[in-house]
């Protein structure tokens, strides 16, 4: 398998701390494609020139982050990433991932964004990111949802909270998280963080 990627890319990583934890990672070759610069052999197999992209030992792409776990969780045969058939626990796992996601969302947005010339509007936006990210910090805090295995949703949350340390280490997150902030300091030092970390 080929996985196409950034460095800096929280969906990569989250896909690439998937492959760590089910014990993959042999099996995927890492290819670094800038997606601004279009390059050729990502545009073979995604044209929308975007990553990460998956091509799987068939030649098969797949080109969404959450599809790219669920395929490498096909896999392995009783792994606990993800539950296989649909259920309360897949259905938990899944809402928490879409929250962690959008953590992502709004790190990238807000990334984005910040490298543009400041106006009022664009200012408005950018807090709008940071708000909502904030919300839903707030919401894993006061939660149980960080009890238990590296399941997708945790995964997705530790890659998240990597991004933005990487890329707004002034921003406190931690402040008034203390359970979030110890839960990820221990997430980070398991293989499939430590092994992932973002880097320019």
């Amino acid at each position: 398998m080929k996985l196409f990627m950034v460095g800096a890319s929280p969906y990569a990583r989250k896909v690439r701390a998937v492959g760590v934890t089910l014990g993959l990672t042999d099996g995927i070759e890492i290819v670094i494609a800038n997606p601004h610069e279009r390059p050729a052999e990502l545009l073979r197999h995604n044209p929308l020139s975007k990553v990460p992209t998956l091509v799987a030992d068939d030649g098969e792409a797949i080109v969404d982050s959450l599809s790219i776990c669920e395929y490498l969780c096909s896999l392995v045969e009783g792994q606990t990433v993800l539950p296989v058939s649909p259920g309360p626990e897949r259905r938990r796992i899944l809402f928490r991932h879409d929250l962690a996601h959008g953590v992502m969302d709004c790190g990238v947005v807000r990334r984005v964004e910040s490298l543009k010339a400041e106006e009022p509007d664009r200012m408005d936006w950018m807090a709008r990111q940071v708000a909502t990210i904030g919300r839903v910090l707030d919401w894993f805090e006061a939660s149980d949802a960080l009890h238990g295995p590296m399941t997708l949703d945790r995964l997705t949350l530790a890659s998240a909270l990597g991004f933005l340390d990487f890329r707004f280490p002034d921003d406190g997150w931690r402040n008034s998280r203390p359970r979030l902030s110890d839960w990820y300091a221990e997430a980070a030092k398991l293989p499939a963080l430590a092994e992932t970390e973002p880097f320019a």
